[in-house]
């Protein structure tokens, strides 16, 4: 591992690591954590930071997408004042209770603030700003949250239109903060001003103890809350520095959200951790459009030297026109949530000068698991890199348990397990943790199940072959989404696209895609895109049965393709068609998805002009009883 001791000014034992290779990685495991980090919590990282240099920039926050306008700034010093006074306003807040502190902002410094107080005091819980009123309320009310800080449609529309739904169905609640808000009674920042300076308690030093209830799950399933610990975030952070830089004058490119591990641990705390500066790209991040039309100027004036976005994102700021990279500062591009297409790799090198470099990780793992080193060459197209310090990965085959059955050979497929002491202590809900930690493994460690299924070559690369359920199984024949995608993409006229499985009678799914088309191209025909893959599409039985042409994909919160939103619309059509093949002019029909729960539910309204109730219903039933998701059946005669 090639590394060098901080600055004098800081703890001796911090070390800036340079994961540039296979070996720098295996080298840093012949060290433990306690070797390598400077400090047990947060706050202690954050509090050293600040000691070295309290007047250098922390957090620089874009208040617009046009280069010319200036950021708002907070320095070290500053930023470490505002902790301390926010904690001790948590710690009272609470009482007696245990303080736990949600956090529903989009990108602002105080959604930092925040959560890093609320981890000093106790607990925080940042929330996306985006989901439904009854999911917010279910992790308010399952991370018994004590004090909530929100805002106000003065940054745009978000879960704090609803507020009134929100706090009176959550009875721990002691109080609702404000960031900009107009009465000073509930204002975030006039609360914390107030609030005495230097920390009024003793803060919690163990650095095994729970800091974070991260929600995870995607944003239209039932979220779940992971318990992240100071010493699993801090280990993570610490080998990010080491694949993005270290070095003190670093600046992060900050565009994914506070509620998203990539954003909270991979980007923000690592820079907290090197005393670096994060650059927040606007409060919308990377779902701002200017942000990405100006990315190049934005990148060379603030000097970024490394971020992380979606191959989505990548992709657009690839398609944009007449647009010039020279004289940036980027060393280190990641991307992470899907597959970086080939074409879409070697583009953006050849355009820009700068290779992708893909990155896998989860939240139960307290962020990232593997990534490609930076050796100035080529990444290995298709892999998701090799394993990080303290992240080992293995390839399993599990029982309906969760129990090892066995490890795979070198080279077969199977389950991806990661084990070692960034596994997380598993979920708020406990009865979660059964499906998340695989037992019968052969040492002391937690091993994760990751729910991707994929492979590792002798060289130690992880090929992934897709999420367990993203996975298409037409007839009992498991097809890889990927090899569908990456035929699609290669369309000169396709922006964006995205393969799942229709739900089919017969076959259980059948493979199809949805295309986005680039801005300003002239669309294919779908005959044309579906003779395309079957012409280029390796295995037959993935030639998709249908293509459908979209405005726009539907996205995550953090760029991410939302396939679980795809997989929906696909339930109400084929539902839709189902209905209406049976019923013909007899009457209407009505196709809801409710997405909220554990399984998607299907429910199928008709009202009928003529015709015996109970005899439609039990056809409808009879019609859908081969289909896996859940079918309800409401039918009521027209009066």
């Amino acid at each position: 591992m090639s590394s060098q001791t901080a600055d004098a000014t800081r703890p001796a034992n911090l070390l800036r690591p340079a994961l540039n290779s296979a070996a720098d990685i295996a080298g840093a495991e012949q060290s433990t954590p306690d070797d390598v980090l400077s400090s047990n919590t947060i706050y202690e990282c954050i509090a050293a930071s600040a000691a070295a240099a309290p007047g250098k920039i922390a957090l620089s926050h874009l208040l617009s997408a046009d280069p010319e306008v200036a950021p708002r700034n907070i320095t070290y010093s500053d930023l470490l004042i505002q902790i301390q006074r926010a904690a001790n306003l948590f710690k009272q807040l609470a009482g007696n209770a245990h303080s736990s502190v949600s956090i529903i902002l989009p990108m602002l410094p105080e959604a930092l603030i925040a959560s890093w107080a609320g981890s000093t005091a106790g607990i925080s819980n940042p929330i996306n700003p985006y989901l439904e009123v009854k999911q917010i309320v279910s992790i308010l009310n399952a991370s018994k949250a004590t004090v909530l800080v929100t805002t106000t449609r003065r940054h745009g529309a978000g879960a704090w239109d609803k507020l009134d739904q929100i706090t009176g169905a959550v009875p721990t609640l002691q109080r609702v903060l404000i960031v900009d808000s107009e009465n000073p009674e509930d204002d975030f920042a006039a609360a914390v001003g107030a609030s005495p300076a230097g920390l009024t308690f003793e803060p919690g030093r163990d650095p095994h103890a729970e800091a974070v209830y991260l929600p995870t799950g995607g944003t239209t399933a039932a979220p779940k809350l992971v318990r992240m610990s100071h010493r699993g975030q801090l280990l993570n952070a610490w080998t990010m520095g080491g694949l993005a830089g270290s070095e003190p004058e670093c600046v992060v490119g900050h565009a994914m959200p506070n509620f998203h591990v990539g954003g909270s641990v991979l980007l923000a705390l690592r820079a907290m951790l090197f005393g670096q500066t994060l650059l927040t790209l606007t409060t919308d991040g990377f779902r701002n459009a200017g942000v990405v039309r100006n990315f190049w100027d934005l990148a060379r004036r603030h000097k970024m030297s490394s971020l992380i976005a979606t191959p989505a994102t990548a992709s657009a700021i690839l398609a944009l026109p007449d647009t010039s990279s020279e004289g940036h500062s980027i060393r280190c591009f990641q991307c992470g949530g899907s597959t970086i297409p080939v074409e879409l790799l070697r583009g953006f090198h050849s355009r820009f000068g700068i290779w992708l470099r893909e990155l896998w990780g989860m939240s139960e793992i307290h962020g990232a698991v593997s990534s490609h080193p930076d050796d100035s060459t080529q990444p290995v197209s298709g892999s998701v890199g090799v394993h990080l310090p303290w992240h080992p990965v293995k390839v399993v085959e599990v029982d309906g348990d969760n129990r090892l059955v066995r490890e795979c050979a070198p080279g077969e497929r199977g389950l991806l397990a990661v084990g070692g002491p960034g596994v997380t202590m598993g979920y708020v809900d406990s009865r979660l943790d059964k499906e998340f930690f695989i037992t019968g493994m052969q040492d002391d460690w937690r091993w994760a199940n990751t729910g991707d299924l994929g492979t590792i070559d002798e060289n130690g690369y992880i090929w992934m072959f897709g999420r367990a359920k993203d996975v298409i199984v037409r007839g009992g024949h498991n097809i890889d989404p990927k090899m569908i995608e990456e035929v699609l993409v290669c369309h000169p006229s396709v922006q964006v696209a995205a393969a799942i499985g229709r739900p089919d009678a017969a076959k259980g799914e059948m493979p199809i895609a949805y295309v986005q088309f680039k801005e300003g191209a002239v669309p294919p025909s779908m005959q044309e895109l579906l003779e395309l893959c079957k012409r280029d599409v390796q295995e037959r039985a993935a030639v998709p049965v249908e293509i459908i042409a979209i405005n726009a994909m539907p996205m995550t919160a953090v760029g991410k393709i939302n396939k679980p939103a795809l997989r929906f619309d696909s339930m109400r059509r084929v539902a839709t068609g189902v209905a209406a093949a049976l019923l013909g002019d007899s009457g209407s029909c009505e196709v809801v998805v409710d997405e909220t729960g554990l399984r998607p539910r299907v429910t199928v309204r008709t009202q009928l002009s003529k015709g015996d109730a109970n005899a439609i219903r039990e056809q409808l039933t009879e019609a859908f009883r081969t289909y896996e998701f859940l079918t309800v059946i409401e039918v009521n005669e027209a009066p």
